[in-house]
């Protein structure tokens, strides 16, 4: 999953330039209910503003949309050999390790691969294309070589491509290769600068941005290492098992807290300094000293920067107090891409998800793939897209290895468990860059296990780190010890219920309440336990240690569904009496309001107003299926919400109502079962407007119950007794069954059907329903008259 063999040349990523404009651009900590919002309203949706950028730019911007080529070369590349590509003014050069020969006569193309030019020296070979226009190339590994083209391959996603992310080791700094290739020295075609090329025989990708620093400058690629040695010759590039080491003179870095970060998203736009947390608040107090100091024109610069030493010592409140007083002087400034990014980072930090939504922002697509671990930090934290959260963590997870510790500690814990727990088995292959050594990674380990499969060693490390002093870390140790106890069916649901209310105090301790009261609902729901699972999600939902969980909602909707569903079987099967529907009700009442609007609500308020109908709470019903019709997007269910609107306008005596609300919710092709519960609806219409005829039409071929007890009524009333007694026999066999004992209902239906039966003269009927009956025993004087009617032969 990390890196499909995809790279792409972003527009504006210069070549080295000095002062080099900044690039336009993009759970882990819980959010805190109440926090308010450095951010001024007026920059919580602004439209993208990109700056001019200054200096050679790599992909020079135009107004005009280029006209598109489709047309893509192979470059013959022996998966032994290593390449490297990077813009050289309006070129694109690939710079190919050919030390073996290499069959070059086929490199020629049309469109904008027309100005292809190959040419070979000593031990590489140097392919160029000229770049007309802003279009962005691609470069693909295939099993025969290298494919460039104008488009991405199918399959392939600029997001997902590897980039390379420097670290410091102790022979220097080292870009992480899986194959590096040959380091190979040549000059810049366009600049004449020496350049020393680190070659990649793998799809490893390359720098996103431009770094630079005294002695060299690490140009931006779309593969392998490019390096400008500053004159005199200083810099040295060795290939090792784990990629190329750069190594100056020898000797360490002029500031190695810089050569680790990639993009500017983290040096620039975040301002991250990977230094000791002694320099961190040294560089802090010296911040606040200069932006107090400053004059007006560079007031702003100077906040930020210090909001910036905020950020990386993990003052994040202060971050953030810096940042509101700055932007009350310029508002402006916020709908620059840097500063909101930089904003959204902030108020995710500080718990406040309203403004860490511009993190999901439309950044400049040169940008995107820099701005996606902060876009995964957010969705982690936000919940409902943990998915992506975790690949995208995962592509990155090196990146933030070199944050500073505070900002690290701060997030990757959370990091880690994401990926562990959300992503796929590629994606938790990144941790096994993980720290080791504190027991927060120890849990995510653990998890990433139980994912593999390795459920042996998870169990261990988590009945371990259950004894653990951090109380998080051993509260959620307690609750997937649990979990994975009831799993294996070590214990019983009832137990694990019972479990998790236990540590609820601990979790308490932890800030996370709300958590082990929802897995307590899980418990209850998946036992069909409706009550108490509504009450583990009310306390959940009312702990003050938790923000409202994602997961919350859908938890509610399912139950509220669930108590509506067992209320309505119980109603289908005349087995819910009136207390037991009416605190049903209730439960529905006092929690839809907790739900959002939608069609989840919808469906809710249906069953709810069915439930009321049952009730003779007409009135209300009404109500229900009135607000649940706005919110429900099918078809079919439209028309049942309908229906019910509908039965309960009959229900006040308002029947053009009732027709109206018929006419808005039909549709043509609906399912048969509901065009006939629709057409009974209308039939009790007509009926009460005094038009039986319609009513019988309407009815006609309609074996429904409670069809063929409107069409007996109809033919009671006009003692038309052979059909009526044909239709009350369907309600019989309905409803009345072979054996046991009757209820006082099916008791009067036996009697009707009797009386139909003996008025129409129909002997066969009498026996058919004196047999069905057979010696049980009914109530009072329905004995008597029952047996009257039957004995008449």
């Amino acid at each position: 999953m990390v890196g499909k063999g995809t790279g792409q040349i972003p527009p504006n990523a210069g070549v080295p330039e000095n002062d080099r404009a900044r690039r336009n651009s993009r759970k882990l900590i819980p959010a805190k209910a109440g926090t308010a919002s450095a951010l001024p309203p007026s920059a919580q949706t602004p439209e993208e503003q990109s700056g001019t950028q200054k200096g050679t730019q790599i992909l020079a911007e135009t107004s005009a949309p280029p006209e598109m080529s489709h047309s893509r070369i192979l470059l013959p590349v022996p998966s032994r050999m290593g390449i490297a590509a990077y813009q050289s003014g309006d070129r694109l050069v690939i710079v190919i390790d050919s030390a073996e020969p290499m069959d070059t006569s086929a490199l020629r193309g049309d469109g904008i691969f027309s100005t292809l030019s190959v040419d070979t020296i000593a031990d590489a070979t140097l392919v160029s294309v000229r770049i007309p226009d802003t279009r962005r190339l691609y470069l693909s590994q295939q099993s025969n070589g290298w494919v460039l083209g104008d488009e991405q391959p199918p399959g392939n996603d600029y997001g997902d491509r590897r980039v390379i992310n420097p670290r410091i080791v102790p022979e220097g700094l080292l870009f992480p290769m899986r194959r590096p290739g040959r380091v190979l020295a040549i000059k810049d075609p366009a600049s004449g600068a020496p350049l020393l090329i680190g070659t990649s025989a793998a799809d490893d990708g390359g720098m996103l941005s431009l770094r630079k620093s005294k002695d060299y400058d690490v140009w931006p690629s779309l593969e392998g290492v490019v390096v400008d040695d500053h004159a005199p010759p200083k810099v040295e590039i060795k290939p090792g098992p784990l990629g190329d080491v750069l190594s100056v003179a020898g000797k360490q870095f002029p500031d190695p807290s810089e050569a680790v970060f990639a993009s500017d998203v983290d040096l620039k736009w975040l301002g991250l300094k990977n230094l000791p947390t002694q320099k961190l608040e040294q560089r802090y107090r010296q911040a606040i000293i200069d932006a107090a100091d400053s004059e007006p024109a560079k007031r702003f610069e100077k906040r930020i920067e210090a909001a910036r030493a905020a950020f990386s010592l993990g003052a994040f409140p202060d971050a953030r107090a810096i940042m509101t007083v700055a932007l009350e002087d310029d508002p402006e400034e916020a709908f620059k891409p840097d500063v909101r990014f930089f904003l959204g980072a902030v108020e995710l930090m500080n718990g406040n998800m309203d403004g860490a939504s511009l993190l999901d922002g439309a950044w400049p697509e040169g940008d995107k793939r820099a701005t996606q671990v902060w876009r995964g930090i957010y969705y982690s934290a936000l919940g409902g897209r943990d998915q992506d959260a975790a690949h995208y963590l995962a592509t990155d997870f090196e990146r933030l290895l070199n944050y500073p510790e505070p900002l690290r500690s701060a997030i990757l814990p959370g990091v880690s468990e994401e990926i562990a727990r959300y992503g796929t088995a590629a994606d938790r292959a990144a941790l096994k860059s993980m720290p080791t050594d504190d027991a927060a990674y120890k849990f995510a380990g653990a998890i990433a296990d139980l994912q593999d499969g390795k459920k042996d060693a998870a169990h261990s490390e988590i009945n371990n780190l259950a004894l653990d002093k951090d109380p998080v870390v051993s509260e959620k140790a307690l609750e997937k010890k649990i979990s994975m106890d009831v799993d294996s069916g070590l214990i019983s649901p009832d137990t694990a219920a019972e479990m998790y209310g236990s540590i609820i105090p601990d979790a308490r301790l932890a800030g996370r309440e709300g958590v082990p009261r929802l897995l307590q609902a899980d418990v209850y729901m998946a036992q069909r336990k409706w009550e108490k699972a509504l009450g583990a999600i009310d306390l959940a939902q009312r702990s003050p240690s938790r923000q409202v969980d994602p997961s919350l909602a859908p938890k509610l909707y399912a139950t509220l569904a669930g108590i509506a569903r067992e209320a309505m079987d119980n109603i289908t099967s005349h087995g819910a009496s009136q207390n037991a529907l009416l605190q049903s009700a209730a439960m529905l009442r006092a929690h839809i309001a907790d739900m959002a609007p939608g069609i989840e609500k919808g469906t809710v308020l249906t069953d709810y107003g069915r439930m009321l109908l049952n009730l003779g709470l007409a009135d209300e019903a009404t109500q229900a299926f009135s607000d649940a019709i706005p919110m429900i997007d099918s078809e079919a269910d439209r028309a049942i919400a309908g229906e019910g609107l509908a039965d309960a306008f009959i229900q006040r005596g308002m029947l053009n109502d009732a027709s109206e609300a018929l006419a808005n919710t039909g549709a043509r092709n609906l399912p048969p079962e509901i065009v006939s519960g629709r057409n009974r609806v209308a039939a009790r219409i007509a009926l009460s407007s005094g038009k039986p005829e319609i009513s019988l039409y309407l009815l006609n071929g309609d074996n429904n119950a409670v069809a063929a007890d409107m069409r007996g009524r109809i033919h009671e009333s006009r003692e038309e007794w052979s059909p009526a007694v044909s239709d009350v026999r369907k309600i019989v066999e309905a409803q009345i069954p072979a054996e046991g004992a009757m209820t006082v209902d099916q008791q009067l239906l036996a009697l009707r059907f009797a009386s139909d039966a003996s008025r129409a003269g129909d002997v066969g009927a009498l026996k058919w329903i004196s047999d069905r009956i057979g010696d049980r025993q009914f109530d009072s004087e329905t004995e008597k008259m029952f047996r009257l009617l039957v004995s008449v032969n």
